[in-house]
């Protein structure tokens, strides 16, 4: 397991850049290769959905 770091060390260029970011993602502003990448990844979940009777296999 990855061990979490409650305040982790940023800079001020760190700041910017994540809500910058995070503006950019919520605006639904995607690269080709980021657009691809949760394509595949909702085609995935639906997949293990649809394997597992319509139930997460992780939640139960």
């Amino acid at each position: 397991m990855i061990p979490s770091i409650p305040n982790p060390l940023m800079t001020r260029e760190d700041v910017t850049n994540f809500r910058r970011e995070i503006a950019r993602r919520m605006r639904g502003e995607f690269t080709p290769q980021e657009r691809m990448r949760y394509v595949r990844a909702e085609n995935a979940y639906k997949a293990v959905i649809k394997n597992n009777g319509g139930k997460n296999p992780i939640l139960g």
